[in-house]
């Protein structure tokens, strides 16, 4: 018991040091000092919903040999406590993985030391031994599989075509509130990406409107994800999706990194960058039954 109340009184402690030391947005949280570890005030599964089987960390690429190590129990309210400490790498290989699948693998990353900003939150930094080209995101060896994803940038113009009628016709079918600024405006696919699993295939796309006033430009974003019977055509039946709009300048937008099957159970999974104007976050969108997709974890938001 002195034990657990003492751990209670460090959290208490570093969430009023983070509030005071700080005045931004809810989602941007508060700093304290560097010299502490991280502290996690719940487990992974209660704090975030992260899937433990995807291992214990991931990274991202963050430019030539650098990477950005994502700690996946780190939220808006502690990713302040991660600044300036050593990314938890040390005996861990990666796989890497891009939209086309496993790009490299057993792949070394060394912490880099870096001094981070008062004015932004940033993930640890680490260099990578002898990375490959085109990926995106890596996971520790052994814990994923690739999926291997298809643009609608690579198809036939016969192809691209159908598959943007198809997604178009899926939008319009969804059921969201009616906005009177994009009633009768047409879609149009920003990004779509598909793949086959078991006897269905997949699409996970972002489909916009947009309102193309000069002195008030908007949009509207909806990312789906859906399946259909192998070979057949028309519309998506929709497993998952979100609507974004407002300010062109200010709506988040979602871009796809790539796709992995996690776990013994090789449970089907996206991984998502959502892009804000000054910032962003990552995420994962998990298969949780037949047809049915949910957004199960997203990481604190970075803005360095």
């Amino acid at each position: 018991m002195a034990l657990r109340a003492t751990n209670l009184g460090l959290l208490v402690v570093l969430l009023i040091g983070a509030v005071a030391c700080r005045d931004k947005s809810a989602d941007k949280a508060g700093s304290t000092g560097r010299s502490l570890p991280p502290v996690y005030p719940l487990g992974p599964i209660e704090n975030t919903n992260w899937n433990r089987d995807a291992g214990p960390i991931m990274i991202v690429s963050a430019g030539a040999d650098t990477v950005a190590v994502v700690i996946p129990e780190a939220t808006d309210s502690t990713i302040a406590s991660f600044q300036d400490i050593t990314p938890p790498t040390s005996g861990l290989t990666f796989d890497l993985f891009g939209r086309a699948g496993k790009v490299g693998s057993a792949v070394g990353a060394s912490p880099l030391s870096v001094k981070a900003s008062p004015d932004c939150y940033s993930w640890p930094l680490a260099r990578l031994q002898a990375a490959n080209a085109n990926w995106q995101v890596g996971f520790a060896t052994g814990h994923v599989l690739a999926i291997k994803l298809d643009s609608i940038e690579s198809m036939s113009s016969a192809d691209s075509a159908a598959l943007a009628a198809s997604l178009a016709q899926t939008a319009a079918l969804l059921p969201i509130a009616l906005d009177p600024n994009y009633r009768g405006l047409p879609f149009r696919v920003r990004s779509a990406y598909t793949f086959r699993m078991d006897s269905v295939d997949v699409v996970v796309a972002d489909v916009v409107r947009s309102v193309n006033e000069e002195a008030n430009p908007r949009v509207e974003h909806l990312l789906i994800v859906g399946q259909r019977s192998v070979g057949s055509n028309g519309k998506f039946n929709v497993g998952y999706f979100n609507r974004t709009a407002g300010a062109e300048e200010s709506t988040p937008a979602t871009e796809v990194l790539t796709a992995v099957a996690v776990g013994p159970a090789k449970r089907p999974a996206i991984v998502v960058r959502i892009e804000y104007s000054d910032g962003g976050k990552l995420g994962l969108i998990e298969r949780t039954g037949p047809g049915q997709w949910r957004a199960t974890w997203t990481s604190a938001y970075t803005d360095c």
